[in-house]
This record gives C-alpha cells, structure tokens and sequence, in this order.
C-alpha cells in the first residue's frame, strides 16, 4: 500500500464534501460547503458554476489545514451527473448551469421518443429522461438559440471543476454515459447522437480512465483552494460511479443504496448485450470490464427534508432529525395502514414518470404525526425493494446490500429498510461515499494494486441491521398497499 493521503471531492446537489482519505479507508479530514438551487420556475433547476468554485475553496482550505500538505499524493473528483455549463470562447459560463433535477425539456424527450427511441436504445440502452443532458442541449437550442450559438465548449459539473483547477479537458465513461449521447459499447462520444444536441463531438471533453492523472493544481488553483500546487488530479467518475466505489459496489453481488437528496440503488454488472432493462439506467462503470445498473428515487432524502420543512412549520421552530426519530420509534410499522408514495420529483424507478406526483393514502382520523411520519420513511423504502426487484427481474443476483449517505445516520430509517427489505443491510463506516470513493480512485493512479483490491481494501462497514421477523406480517401488508397505489396514475 501506498503511503500518503489522497482527496476526494464530490459536487452533489447541494453541497461539495471534500475529504482526506488514508490508504484504509479511515478519513484524515473532511469538510463541506453548499451552494443554492434556483428554481425560476417549478420544473427548472439551476445553480452557480461560480458558487461551486466558492464553495471549493471554503471546504478544500478547511480540509488542508487539518493535514499536511506534503502528504497528499492525488486528488478525485465525483459530480452530481447531468448538469451543464456551457463556456464561450473566452472561457467564461454562459449563464447559470442546467442541473439533473431541471425537468423544462419534456417536449424534447417527448420528440426523441417518437423519432429515436430504435437508435438510443440500441446505443445507450438507457430510458430517455430530462433529467439527461441531451434533451436539455436540445431545449436550450429550441429557446435560447443565442446562447447555444455562443457555446465553444459543454462541461458537467466535476469536469468544468477539473478545468478550473488544472486546465485539462476531459471526462469519464460514468459522467459521458448518462447524457444519452456515448456509445456504451465504444464508451465514446456517438457523432449521430451528439448531433441531435445542435453541437458536434469537439464541444465535448475527451473521455479518459477515471483512474489516470489528467492534470495538475496550477498555481493560479492552489493560490484559490488552498490545494498543493502541482497534485495530481484524476477525473474520476459522476456520482454514481463514486458511490458505487466507495459504497463497494464494485464486485459483483453487492447492492449499493444511498440517501442523499436523491436515492440511488447501484450495482455492477458484467457488460451486457445493448437492450434497455425496464425501469434501470445502464451507465458505464469505472473500469471498462463492467457496467453500473441504477435504480434512483429522485426524492429519496430529500422525502425526509420535506418532512422537516412542515414540521418547522407546524411546531414554529427548527424540527430536528431528533424530533422525527422520537416520531418514529413511538410508530408502529406499518404506519397504521397509512402509505406515503414519494414522488416529490416524481416517480423514478421502476415506473420512469416524472410527472407523477407525491401522496398519502388510506388515512382517516385515526392517524397522527407518527404515522406521517412514519409512512414517509417506509415509502422511500419501499421504493428502494421496488428497485431492488428490478434488478432481480433483469437477472442480477445480489447476495448484500450496502446502505450510506444521509439516511445511513438514521437508526430507526435503517431499521426499517432492512424489514422492509427482510434482508441484512450492511451500513457503510464514512458517510460521503461519492467523495470516499473519489478518493478511492484517486489512490488507484498510485497503487500497484488493481481498483478491486483497493476498493476491498478502502471500505468499511460500520454496523449491520438485521431485519426483525416480529414485524414481518405487518410490512408485508403494508408493501401489498404501496404496490396497489403506486399502480396508480396520479
């Protein structure tokens, strides 16, 4: 094993955690830092390529001065996938970014449906969704024909970030893979596909192993982060690629389940025919040799921060996670027969409709706040063992189930998700698994090592929650009503 430290910095969709990993696993340091989300108008979502750049700087400078410098060897990046930052010919952003959750270019995903569904599935074997960033190149060219004509380059979110702090260009298979215009079986940019956008494969960054140095911290960088000037930098890999490394979902047979704003179920699998797999996006993985299946829940965390939000206003106070806990552990499960669907930003898998909508059923006077309460956190699990069926359905054999992010420092959530998955669930030790596992790939352009035995090495469990049988009756009734409203068209 290689000594020293290596960085990870994830870029989510709501803030950017940078930690400061040893070659076990342990983190040195970590910080973070948030940035906001615009919403001019409810089906769009923007933010600040500069706040990004801002908020680096607060999280990286507070990382490096609780290590030593000289110790770092390489730093990885992980990004929320799909947001867009165009960049004109001075290299200045052409105006906010386009993140994942901006949902404006339903026309556009409506018209690739029609004319292109053949041809993507064949190609990128991927539903066609607007949270890709081909539909949104596509809305931007119908609506704002100036602005995309003033574009010489299109960044993602980490990649515009490797830009500012090395100057290279590039991306990897994980980040290209989800836009709907590589090739997953060539892992290349697909010229037919890219042109539907109105641009051409050179406004695109090459796509390089996201485990090689691809640029160095120049001074001008380092003068702003506080980052060593000359480190190594790799691409590293979007979001879903990071968590599944630093989550473990990396081997064959291991399930990855993160709770962040969003869900994410992830696992690996070998590379497979072209084909789309009802209710799962196929993306590339961080090694050629094997791809990432997702399942997402886009309101997976962010169910229970809308929780905290009415409770606020209820009690007129902040309503803690604390207070939720209390809720939760005075519940019964099964939530009373009450059900939450958490659609908050609609249905993702398996039904793939973002215009659904949230909402509680079979309630009557009988119900309190516990069983709100209760019934958001069993929705959301629910829909994580509706995604965990997709993958059984697709023929993917999971033998354990690795739980991390926000809903892993819930006690009572995790509970839950193992009755309702009636399954252990094995919750991993470092919480900030896109950015562990940024960290993780960082460290793999310095080890003799292959990724498999770093990534074995570098992830550690924490606890392990075992389903009770008590309650078995009880949530099974309870999945029966879930599956029968969620069946429902909203």
């Amino acid at each position: 094993m290689v000594d020293g430290l290596t960085l990870g910095i994830d870029f989510g969709t709501s803030a950017v955690k940078v930690v400061a990993l040893h070659g076990d696993g342990t983190v040195a340091a970590h910080a973070s830092s948030g940035y906001e989300t615009f919403k001019p108008a409810p089906d769009r979502a923007e933010q600040e390529p500069e706040d990004w750049w801002r908020a680096l700087s607060t999280a990286a400078a507070s990382v490096m001065a609780e290590i030593d410098p000289a110790s770092v060897i390489a730093a990885g990046l992980s990004g929320q996938l799909n947001g867009i930052v165009l960049i004109d010919a001075d290299g200045a952003a052409l105006g906010r970014s386009l993140i994942w959750l901006d949902q404006r270019c339903g026309d556009e995903v409506a018209e690739l449906e029609r004319s292109h569904a053949e041809t993507l599935a064949t190609k990128v074997s991927s539903p066609t969704s607007p949270i890709a960033v081909l539909p949104k190149l596509q809305w931007l060219a119908r609506h704002e024909p100036a602005r995309m004509q003033r574009a010489r380059h299109v960044f993602q979110v980490k990649d515009y970030i490797l830009w500012r702090l090395t100057g290279a260009v590039a991306t990897d298979a994980n980040e290209a893979s989800a836009t709907l215009m590589m090739n997953l079986a060539s892992r290349q940019w697909d010229a037919a596909l890219v042109t539907l956008s109105g641009l051409s494969p050179g406004h695109f960054s090459p796509i390089r192993a996201s485990t090689e140095i691809v640029g160095r911290v120049t001074a001008e960088a380092s003068a702003a982060t506080g980052l060593p000037r000359g480190l190594g930098v790799v691409p590293g890999s979007g979001d879903t690629g990071a968590l599944g490394v630093g989550c473990g979902a990396f081997a064959a047979g291991t399930a990855a389940v993160t709770l962040g704003t969003a869900g994410h179920i992830v696992a690996s699998v070998p590379n497979q025919p072209p084909a789309l797999v009802p209710g799962l996006w196929r993306m590339a993985h961080v090694t050629p040799d094997r791809e990432l299946w997702l399942g997402l829940i886009p309101a997976g965390g962010l169910s229970i921060a809308w929780l905290r939000n009415l409770g606020t206003g209820f009690a007129g106070r902040p309503f803690g996670f604390d207070d939720l806990e209390r809720l939760l552990e005075a519940t019964e499960p099964g939530s009373g027969a009450a059900v939450f669907l958490p659609f908050l930003e609609g249905a993702g898998t398996p039904w793939n409709d973002p215009s659904r909508f949230a909402a509680f059923a079979g309630l009557n006077v009988t119900h309190g706040a516990g069983h709100l309460v209760r019934a958001v956190y069993e929705g959301v699990a629910f829909n994580i063992r509706a995604c965990l069926e997709s993958f059984e359905v697709a023929g993917v054999s999971l033998e354990q189930v690795h739980l991390a992010e926000g809903g892993a420092q819930s006690p009572a959530w995790c509970q839950i998700i193992a009755d309702v998955l009636d399954r252990e669930v094995r919750v991993v030790a470092e919480r900030d698994t896109s950015a562990t596992g940024a960290a993780i790939l960082a460290r793999a352009s310095a080890e003799p090592a292959d990724l498999a035995a770093v990534v074995e090495r570098s992830v550690r469990i924490a606890r392990v929650n075992k389903p009770n049988p008590a309650v078995r009756d009880r949530i099974d009734l309870s999945w029966k009503r879930f599956r029968e409203e969620a069946g429902r068209t909203n």
